[in-house]
């Protein structure tokens, strides 16, 4: 599903800019007075060597780079550098004031996009990964920090704090903060540790130590966890009646948030901040403290950094959900916003036009433009093949810490008007891509047998791949927990929904919403049951021998069914 922006320069312009290196040159760290914002920028040549560490069966390495803005990208063949252990060293330069992102082929492969400047030491290819490394030391991802328990609406919430490897408590020159919503996903991975999975997180730490190995700057992370129906509460500010205009028939505004994120946003000032600020060498100034998240997180950013600018100099605002509220909640909300004298450094960030926020996030970015808002204070990275998900907002961690830093982003000018290339519908985007056309698909049912589990009520939730509807083709793009109630047949124990095309997979339940759940209300479900389009005619039936499993904590009245079987089905059985 990935598509890189193309475009090619001009083979003797590409060879004064790029050209093949040894070594690496860091950047060392300046006050942001020396690197204010309000600087002019510079169109001078500003090369900066990228260093990657790749297995040595990844053959022969070659460097797009590219400005997401203007869209230039230019192509180097990578210069291999010498050894590290199993792998091998490459390098190449670019010029920082010219491009913004890199990925890399090798053999028929590609990377993904990340962030091309000078406050990371390195990539480390893992796989099609690039991870962030020091080099000259072997990557390692084993990050170990502290974790804090502080109170709030009478709940523990948890905030990790990772400090790095040469953390001096007493030294003289204090640690920047950078704050993060959705703390579980942002320093390790493992289930088993509290951390939204086993297998991806942004790595921020791994990033620190990269940009403290390069340049004089250095901070602590402090991660506030998220995770769990309560984030919905928590990420989302009070500014009035919530938007639902995309939000699917049965999601009712009070189910959907209770809209905590304006208290959240004082519990991070008020609880957290004086904790971190009693127990840590670090700064306490505004000058010093930045504050990220994506997604409601993103929102959640752009929230508090507005609403409390003498905490927070910076804001990382990352595929905000900000059509959470209409255009009158948002007018209301940014009317003494503009013209703060001490109005916060904001860096955007979203990827496709639809698919992650761009089109939301574009509307706002504009607007503040249009507004008023201070021009050195606003950067976007647009870009426009980025997906929703952490892969994409972990390789652009370099470009926010830059902008923490520096209040500035060298690639990227302040307060360029974004307009997206690609403003098509994902969904019709993808039929295109895969040489399908919907008029030929069979549409179908999928059924339930409702016979043994006896629920009043029956719901399909389903997720991944290209989610439409195989009657109507509209898209299933909108699936909340507990995804969309089935229709009994009948008077039957059958259920039966319009099937969804394209999915990888679906959960059958009860219906029953986590809030629920976490007030005591029983709920039943299957566990995630892989899915595809051959299913679609097809009953599913919970295997009952096997006894369902309560989930942990708080959701213990929530059982899960690992046991059942796809059948043929007949109207007439």
């Amino acid at each position: 599903m990935k598509k890189l922006i193309s475009g090619i320069l001009c083979a003797v312009i590409f060879l004064s800019i790029l050209t093949a290196c040894a070594g690496n040159s860091g950047t060392s760290g300046s006050s942001k007075a020396q690197n204010s914002a309000a600087a002019a920028k510079t169109n001078e040549q500003k090369l900066h060597t990228l260093t990657v560490c790749a297995a040595k069966d990844a053959g022969d390495i070659t460097a797009v780079f590219l400005n997401t803005s203007t869209g230039k990208t230019a192509a180097v063949k990578m210069k291999k550098n010498g050894e590290q252990g199993a792998n091998n060293i490459f390098t190449c330069q670019g010029d920082v004031n010219l491009y913004n992102m890199v990925h890399v082929k090798f053999g028929e492969k590609s990377s993904m996009d990340v962030a091309f400047n000078s406050f990371i030491s390195g990539w480390y290819l893992k796989k099609d990964e690039l991870l962030p490394y020091i080099t000259g030391k072997e990557p390692v991802y084993d990050t170990k920090f502290e974790t804090k328990a502080l109170k709030f609406d009478g709940r523990d919430k948890l905030v990790y704090i990772y400090t790095p490897q040469n953390y001096d408590k007493s030294a003289e020159d204090k640690y920047s903060v950078i704050y993060m919503f959705d703390g579980q996903s942002i320093l390790t991975t493992g289930k088993d540790r509290g951390m939204d999975n086993d297998t991806v997180c942004w790595n921020v730490a791994e990033h620190l130590e990269s940009m403290m190995s390069v340049t004089d700057n250095k901070a602590i992370i402090v991660g506030i966890e998220n995770n769990d129906f309560y984030r919905w509460d928590e990420l989302v500010p009070d500014l009035g009646d919530i938007n639902t205009e995309k939000e699917p028939e049965n999601v009712k505004p009070e189910e959907l948030t209770k809209k905590r994120g304006s208290d959240f946003a004082n519990f991070v000032c008020d609880t957290v901040m004086p904790y971190v600020n009693e127990n840590y060498n670090v700064y306490t100034d505004a000058e010093h403290t930045a504050l990220a998240g994506s997604s409601l997180g993103g929102l959640e950013t752009f929230y508090t950094v507005l609403s409390h600018p003498d905490k927070f100099g910076t804001g990382g605002v990352m595929s905000a959900t900000f059509d959470m509220y209409a255009d009158k909640q948002w007018t209301d909300f940014l009317k003494d916003k503009i013209n703060m004298d001490n109005a916060p450094f904001l860096y955007f960030y979203a990827g496709r036009y639809n698919g992650d926020n761009g089109d939301v996030s574009q509307t706002m970015y504009n607007r503040l433009i249009d507004d008023g808002y201070s021009k050195d204070k606003l950067v976007f990275n647009k870009n426009e093949t980025g997906e929703h998900m952490i892969e994409y907002w972990r390789g652009i961690y370099p470009e926010f810490l830059e902008a923490v830093f520096t209040q500035n982003v060298a690639g990227l000018e302040f307060a360029s008007p974004v307009q997206y290339k690609d403003t098509s519908d994902p969904l019709e985007k993808m039929l295109k891509e895969l040489e399908l056309d919907p008029s030929k698909i069979e549409p179908g049912y999928i059924y339930y047998d409702n016979s043994e589990t006896k629920w009043d009520k029956v719901y399909a939730y389903w997720w991944g791949g290209m989610a439409f509807n195989s009657f109507t083709k509209e898209p299933y793009y909108f699936s909340e927990w507990p995804g969309f109630q089935m229709e009994r047949i009948d008077n039957s124990d059958i259920y039966r929904i319009k099937a969804p095309w394209g999915n990888q997979g679906i959960i059958f339940d009860s219906g029953v919403t986590d809030r629920e759940v976490s007030e005591g209300k029983e709920a039943f479900q299957t566990t995630d049951i892989p899915y595809n389009n051959d299913l679609i005619g097809k009953l599913y039936k919970i295997d009952m021998s096997v006894e369902p499993k309560a989930d942990p904590g708080v959701m213990k009245s929530k059982r899960r069914y690992s046991a059942g079987n796809w059948s043929d089905y007949s109207a007439e059985k």
